[in-house]
């Protein structure tokens, strides 16, 4: 089999062969830190070094042979596909402080975006009331204004609304895919999509080609987390993804800050937990800023 030249080649074809399976390019990691040696098993020694998903392995051995890393590259230029990887000192310092770092992060869009110092992540029910969306208006645009960086996972909602109130505002969001580049979900988020590659910046640890799963949402959370110093949850029923980002940035030993509501609507019952449980309790857009300055 042919063997990428450097490591970064490396690295790149094994995680685009494999899916982006993490622990796939992990257990490829552990084995071999310079990423040479894979190329030079046997479909059986595959076999063994992965004996929980041989199938899923073998399939993964199938792609390394027939991608060809110099081809793929080609194609990311054609199609303004970036990647960056966890070794990479442009790589973001919070988000490789987390236990699972993704190994790799393709994006389109503004780079330097990363390097704004402030981050908070927004996160929220698909389905907010119009008190939430008033508030969530109220709160961030102050911030905004003073250059701190909107991070959320363009989902309906609340997500879409945080960074559409971020371009309104000329400020700054990165939005985090649940799903490859070349994707969207839902449809009718193509254009918010659109703007924020051409405008912002859009990044995902999934290749380009991977449609969204539902499994891959709750994974993509970490790194919405991972990216900021405090994630802020507007409106969340009590079972809901993201409360999941909230259990995330605990995990990274991040602040959670959560947006009150009434006891009688259902979607505030999360966050009102949330704060019962030690999550600060934001009311104007002061309180985020005290914890950041």
């Amino acid at each position: 089999m042919f063997i990428p030249r450097t490591f970064t080649d490396r690295l790149l074809h094994l995680h685009y062969s494999s899916y982006g399976n993490y622990s796939f390019v992990k257990k490829c990691f552990d084995y071999d830190q310079s990423l040479e040696t894979i190329y030079l098993l046997t479909p059986n020694q595959i076999k063994d070094l992965f004996p929980k998903n041989t199938n899923r392995a073998l399939n993964i051995f199938r792609q390394m042979k027939d991608i060809h890393v110099d081809y793929l590259k080609h194609e990311f230029n054609e199609q303004k596909i970036d990647y960056l990887h966890v070794f990479d000192p442009h790589y973001p310092t919070l988000l490789k402080e987390i236990y699972d770092p993704p190994w790799l992060l393709y994006f389109r869009g503004d780079l330097n975006i990363l390097n704004q110092p402030q981050r908070l992540s927004v996160v929220g029910t698909r389905h907010p009331s119009e008190n939430a969306k008033k508030e969530m208006s109220s709160i961030l645009s102050p911030i905004l204004k003073k250059s701190y960086t909107v991070v959320s996972g363009m989902a309906l909602g609340i997500d879409a609304l945080a960074h559409e109130l971020a371009l309104e505002k000329r400020g700054k969001t990165i939005a985090v895919l649940g799903f490859g580049l070349n994707q969207v979900y839902p449809e009718r988020l193509r254009n918010l999509k659109e703007t924020l590659e051409t405008q912002q910046l859009v990044m995902t640890e999934y290749p380009p080609y991977v449609r969204p799963q539902r499994w891959q949402f709750p994974e993509r959370n970490r790194i919405i987390s991972g990216l900021s110093h405090a994630t802020f949850i507007i409106e969340a029923k009590e079972k809901s993804g993201s409360l999941i980002t909230a259990d995330c940035a605990l995990e990274q030993n991040r602040e959670v800050f959560a947006l009150p509501g009434r006891i009688s609507q259902l979607e505030s019952a999360g966050t009102n937990r949330l704060i019962q449980q030690g999550a600060k309790m934001i009311l104007k857009s002061d309180d985020i800023i005290v914890e950041y300055e």
